[in-house]
């Protein structure tokens, strides 16, 4: 057996080196590997604002679609325009032009989560430093919404993207939120995953998918359809259960109380959830009383209750 012509001293060092190497490329692969990507709202080929120009908005004060013949790529986001003068426009200062959020609504931003946008709804609009910033909505309500105080609410929104970006576009706590009781598990999940619109529209209780998630006072619901998710967007108080999503009848004693998601009924275009066949049952033996004691007990519950982890009372005896 051939001796090592390396000195034992020496091997033992290079033996500590190559171990020390070897966790420094790990920690590295590692840290590229569970690094934070950037929340983007692009199509399948990687492309913002559905392709229209963002320069437009700025030069012309209109959306206009920009064209694949015109592109630049900027922060992981490729931007069509209408021109090359457009595309040279951007390339020389694209932080200028680029769209905020991600190419998410602003609107959504601002209460703590994200939606999609419509080019028909991007505007210019300075920030509190009176720098203009491309911005853009989901639709007229978002729109409607944020013009209501737009200083406050691109404030609002500029302050939590980091963490909507962080948590993948999921609700974040936000101020407000906390003056919320809702019926959720450990996941935030509303009302079991149960459609709320398919019981107004369909008259059935009818398990959502999470394709179609909407987040509403840090609460998220699921729904079968786009057409469904829209609709609760557009006016989710319509369609969302009354008391927190709490036992209906429970609620007309002071209980906060579980639900079967499929024991319901519409009142009054109103959706009332409850907890078993014979709570339901004892409910509508004086339907109308029972709800003004509801509609009563209600807000007192929620503020005392309101931001707390959900603890369900003991049965009513």
């Amino acid at each position: 057996m051939l001796a090592s012509s390396v000195p034992l001293d020496q091997k033992g060092t290079d033996m500590q080196f190559s171990k020390l190497s070897l966790i420094i490329i790990c920690s590295s692969i590692s840290t590229v590997l569970f690094a934070q990507q950037p929340l983007l709202n692009v199509d399948d080929h990687g492309v913002v604002i559905d392709g229209y120009d963002p320069v437009g908005y700025f030069t012309d004060k209109k959306a206009t679609p920009g064209s694949a013949e015109f592109q630049s790529k900027y922060n992981g986001l490729i931007y069509y325009f209408t021109s090359s003068d457009h595309k040279s426009l951007f390339d020389s200062n694209p932080s200028k032009y680029e769209v905020q959020f991600g190419g998410f609504c602003a609107y959504a931003v601002s209460q703590g989560h994200v939606s999609p946008i419509n080019p028909n709804f991007c505007v210019v609009q300075k920030d509190d430093k009176g720098v203009d910033r491309l911005i853009c909505q989901h639709n007229q309500k978002a729109s409607d919404l944020w013009n209501k105080n737009p200083n406050g609410l691109l404030t609002d929104a500029y302050k939590y993207w980091p963490a909507v970006e962080k948590n993948g576009g999921k609700q974040i706590p936000i101020k407000g939120v906390e003056h919320f009781y809702i019926n959720l598990d450990e996941n935030g999940l509303a009302n079991q995953g149960y459609d709320v619109v398919a019981y107004h529209s369909d008259n059935k209780a009818v398990r959502g998918d999470v394709k179609f998630t909407e987040w509403f006072h840090g609460a998220k619901y699921l729904f079968t359809s786009k057409e469904h998710q829209e609709l609760f967007r557009n006016n989710p108080r319509q369609y969302l259960p009354q008391y927190g999503g709490f036992c209906a009848y429970a609620m007309s004693l002071g209980k906060v109380r579980p639900v079967n998601p499929e024991i319901f009924s519409i009142e009054g275009g109103r959706l009332m959830l409850q907890h078993t066949k014979e709570a339901y049952d004892l409910f509508y033996k004086d339907v109308q009383n029972n709800i003004v004691k509801a509609d009563t007990k209600w807000p007192g519950v929620e503020k005392k209750k309101a931001g707390q982890k959900v603890k369900f009372d003991k049965p009513a005896k």
